[in-house]
């Protein structure tokens, strides 16, 4: 166990323990896929990529690993805990982008399973209509349920959802989710860890991660980077909700824009805060992007 209770959604956690130990890594995926009795994934290599524009450079709170197994199926991991509106259509777009690599003279029957995880802090589906905390997307016929393509995955975890119960009751799917949650106790870790050995060894790397000292320092440059996004963010609530007119509501949409949100949990903010419309909302933010 780490000397202190240590944030499992932290970037620098996340990318030292699944970016670094396939065997934890696998163990993690294949929770996600023991749900619906797919075949379960027996090996991966981690893909070494430039990082995009818009991935982890100590100052977003995102990250994400890619992994090909020796049969060509493809698993993108994606770590948020900031709310995004555009979430669903985010993940549809780097799965689209990983899944289509053809090379010249292939043909389309040779493209391979391409899976993509999201592991959320936040509710990114309305808790009171959709209570469970795990969903899973492919494409199928809205009138038959007919499947097009077997090849297309992409998994939502959202955290905030979890209930926590008895470790003996729990799936792996739910260990899993205890283990990042905040909410679960160092007792229950170690009562779930004692039966789940990726968990067990995931927590022993975190040991080692946190006597290293360069690594510390890159998880609490993380940490601090949240608490000040967060503090920001409220504060632009705050003075919205205090100012309450067109300046207050231009104020707020000047401060959302620079913690790099986009224009649709903008108005989404405005209207929570401001009692607009989503019409109006939104020709706010586009009036003053």
């Amino acid at each position: 166990m780490a000397a202190f209770r240590i944030n499992r959604t932290n970037d620098a956690v996340f990318k030292a323990i699944f970016a670094k130990y396939p065997k934890i890594t696998l163990a993690l995926i294949n929770a996600f896929l023991e749900f619906q009795g797919t075949e379960q994934l027996v090996d991966i290599e981690f893909i070494d990529r430039e990082i995009d524009s818009d991935e982890y450079e100590g100052k977003e709170s995102r990250l994400d690993i890619l992994g090909r197994t020796a049969s060509g199926t493809k698993v993108n991991i994606e770590m948020q805990v900031n709310a995004l509106a555009a979430m669903g259509e985010r993940s549809l777009f780097y799965w689209a982008r990983n899944y289509a690599d053809l090379k010249r003279g292939e043909e389309y029957d040779q493209l391979k399973r391409t899976i993509a995880i999201n592991i959320l802090g936040f509710n990114l589906f309305n808790e009171k209509q959709y209570t469970d905390m795990h969903s899973c997307f492919g494409i199928y016929d809205i009138k038959t349920q007919c499947q097009l393509t077997d090849k297309l995955e992409i998994h939502f975890l959202e955290l905030p959802k979890f209930k926590s119960k008895s470790v003996k009751d729990m799936n792996r799917m739910e260990k899993w989710a205890a283990y990042f949650s905040p909410a679960t106790s160092d007792e229950e870790l170690e009562e779930i860890a004692a039966g789940e050995e990726a968990i067990k060894e995931a927590m022993e790397v975190e040991d080692m991660f946190t006597k290293d000292e360069v690594a510390r320092r890159s998880y609490e440059k993380a940490e601090k980077f949240r608490r000040d996004q967060a503090a920001q963010l409220s504060y632009a609530e705050k003075r919205g909700e205090e100012r309450g007119e067109k300046k207050g509501i231009r104020g707020t949409v000047v401060a959302l824009k620079s913690l790099n949100l986009d224009k649709k949990t903008i108005a989404l903010k405005l209207a929570e805060v401001f009692g607009l419309d989503d019409k109006t909302a939104n020709k706010y933010v586009e009036a003053n992007w």
